[in-house]
């Protein structure tokens, strides 16, 4: 065997000794665009020519496959109108705060990369072309303030997570003492620079307002009530720890429109590697998964933006009435789906909704105890409800449910407790809430609780310890923990008694059976 390799060596004209693996696959970049199949949907302006004019702060997934989408499809509007002799000025800095990873992908690529888009039988790839620089901000700190500052950055967009705002959730203000941002605000005072995005944010708008220069405008794009003026007031709370007079600028100077994101985008595996090597014929170290739907509402505001109107984004006096149908609808009924179904023993949302009982239950959830709740609108909620079934049916969509579900501490108010308050104050029984509360409880307090990050895990697996197999011990104990259920609900009966009763029902019979038995 050894010979017959020496052989075919020298015959390829080889040295004996090299391996015989096939050439590594060209990465996609700038220079290896022009090799992707014709079939493969590409910028359609000139990337040559394309400046920066937005400011991203949270480099991950939704937010390429989200909003860096519709920026791709503004710009090529754009193009297509022939607008002038000026180059498109809409393209992204993206910043990584948390971890290097995306940098580290991007960055060898030109900050190009693969949207799948996935349906129940095909994939759709497309190359998109919008995001021109990525920073990762423990490396350079400076660097993302200078950015902030800098002239050309008119927008700043975040996905962060809600737990990034470090909220009171009995207040809805800056706590102070979240653990996010205790040490920086005490290590501010000596000079330290930043890490969070709030401290980001804040320090990149006093050096605007030390410039005289006006400031950017703040598109907050993470899933909160009121997620512009919840930042514009967690930015002000902020800036208030340090110079007042900054605080007060911030909230006269700078524009925080509300906005409304929706687009399934589960976490990358690597059969989307594979997927996007195959489809480009190059490989694609950053691809992101999604599906096709795509939906962004954003409250008109004063200033230069992109075409988004013309990639399908729709802007509005009021986002509310979105907001509240996709925060209780989709956000809420996501989570229900996700602690249930991690109770039994299941790994995606598409393996929940095939099982016809958690179907008909998140059914009669969003229409029976969730629309109730919702402010008066236009909007048909039961054709949402509806289609909301069907993306998430999509097998071709593999969304992880402890992603899906991981710092449920943070979200619960906004998602579940706020609609189930509003149900029982009005006299409505609300069984489908309760149970889907109940097993977010007990997928942190059992000894053999599915894995699923929560920054309070440690302190509900302790309580769970303490309260053993009795329900309304632990129910009580859980109920003690103000920051995630305030205090209003507290004082309804029919929670405390309720949650107590759904948490023995699923402790007793199982997620599946317990939830069959509201649909009787």
């Amino acid at each position: 065997m050894a010979n017959l390799s020496a052989q075919r060596a020298a015959l390829l004209n080889f040295p004996a000794s090299a391996s015989l693996q096939p050439a590594p696959t060209p990465r996609l970049s700038l220079d290896t665009l022009a090799r992707l199949p014709p079939s493969i949907r590409r910028p359609r302006f000139d990337m040559a020519a394309l400046r920066t004019g937005i400011l991203h702060l949270g480099c991950g997934a939704f937010h390429r496959a989200h909003q860096a989408v519709f920026t791709q499809r503004a710009m090529e509007a754009e193009a297509a109108a022939g607008s002038g002799n000026a180059p498109p000025s809409w393209g992204i800095v993206a910043a990584s705060l948390v971890r290097p990873a995306s940098r580290d992908r991007l960055r060898p690529q030109d900050g190009l990369y693969t949207v799948l888009e996935r349906g129940p039988d095909s994939v759709r790839a497309e190359v998109v072309g919008t995001v021109r620089g990525v920073l990762y901000a423990r490396d350079d700190p400076a660097g993302l303030i200078a950015r902030i500052a800098d002239p050309s950055t008119r927008i700043v967009t975040l996905t962060v997570t809600a737990s990034a705002y470090c909220l009171d959730p009995a207040t809805g203000r800056l706590c102070l003492d979240h653990p996010g941002i205790r040490g920086e605000l005490r290590d501010a005072a000596r000079g330290s620079a930043p890490s969070s995005a709030l401290g980001f944010l804040v320090r990149g708008l006093a050096a605007v307002r030390e410039a005289g220069r006006r400031p950017p405008v703040v598109l907050s794009c993470d899933n909160l009530p009121a997620n512009g003026r919840t930042l514009r007031r967690t930015a002000m709370d902020y800036a208030a720890v340090f110079d007042d007079s900054l605080a007060e600028w911030i909230g006269r100077s700078v524009q925080f429109p509300c906005t409304m994101v929706d687009r399934i985008v589960p976490a990358v595996e690597a059969a989307d590697l594979a997927d996007a090597a195959a489809m480009l014929g190059l490989a694609d170290e950053a691809p992101v998964s999604t599906e096709s739907f795509r939906q962004w509402v954003i409250e008109d505001f004063e200033g230069p933006r992109p075409r988004w109107e013309e990639a399908g984004a729709e802007f509005v006096a009021d986002v509310a009435p979105w907001e509240a149908s996709k925060l209780r609808l989709l956000n809420g009924t996501h989570m229900a789906i996700a602690y249930l179904g991690a109770l039994q023993g299941l790994r995606t949302v598409a393996e929940v909704m095939d099982d016809p009982v958690f179907a008909s239950y998140v059914l009669r959830f969003m229409l029976d105890e969730q629309m109730p709740t919702l402010p008066p609108s236009g909007h048909d909620i039961q054709a949402y409800a509806r289609q909301l079934v069907r993306r998430w049916r999509n097998p071709g969509i593999v969304h992880q449910l402890d992603r899906v579900g991981r710092n449920g501490s943070d979200k619960l108010q906004a998602r579940l407790l706020a609609g189930l308050r509003d149900n029982l104050e009005a006299g409505r029984p609300a069984p489908c809430t309760l149970l889907a509360v109940a097993a977010w409880v007990l997928c942190h307090t059992g000894p053999c609780s599915p894995a699923m990050q929560d920054p309070l895990a440690e302190r509900m697996r302790r309580l769970g310890g303490a309260a053993g197999a009795d329900m309304d011990r632990l129910a009580a104990l859980v109920l003690g923990m103000e920051e995630v259920f305030g205090t209003e609900l507290l004082r309804l009966e029919a929670f405390r008694t309720g949650l107590s009763r759904a948490m023995a029902a699923l402790q007793r019979k199982g997620p599946r059976a317990a939830a069959a038995a509201l649909l009787r």
